[in-house]
C-alpha cells in the first residue's frame, strides 16, 4: 500500500485473509466431523482426473481510490501501517 499511496504502483489484488481463514477452518471442521465442506465452485479446477471442488473468495482490486474503505475501515490494516 505504501507504494500505491506514493504513486509507484497502481493497484494490487486483495483477498481478506480473515475470510480465507474462516472458510478454511469451516472446511477443516466439516471434514473432521465427517460432513461435506461448503464449496462455491465445481467447474474451474480440472486436474485432468476430476474437477476439484473449491471455495473461491472474490478478489478486490485495491488502489488509491478505495484502500481506505477496503483495508483501513475494514480493520485489516491500521492507518499507521500504510504511512
Amino acid at each position: 500500500m505504501k507504494s500505491i499511496i506514493a504513486g509507484q504502483q497502481s493497484m494490487t489484488v486483495y483477498k481478506d485473509l480473515r475470510k480465507l481463514a474462516k472458510v478454511s477452518s469451516n472446511m477443516v471442521d466439516a471434514l473432521l466431523n465427517k460432513k461435506k465442506p461448503e464449496v462455491n465452485d465445481t467447474k474451474t479446477y480440472d486436474n485432468g482426473a476430476k474437477v476439484v471442488p473449491a471455495y473461491l473468495l472474490e478478489p478486490v482490486a485495491v488502489d488509491k481510490s478505495n484502500y481506505q474503505k477496503e483495508l483501513i475501515d475494514s480493520g485489516y490494516l491500521k492507518e499507521s501501517d500504510v504511512k
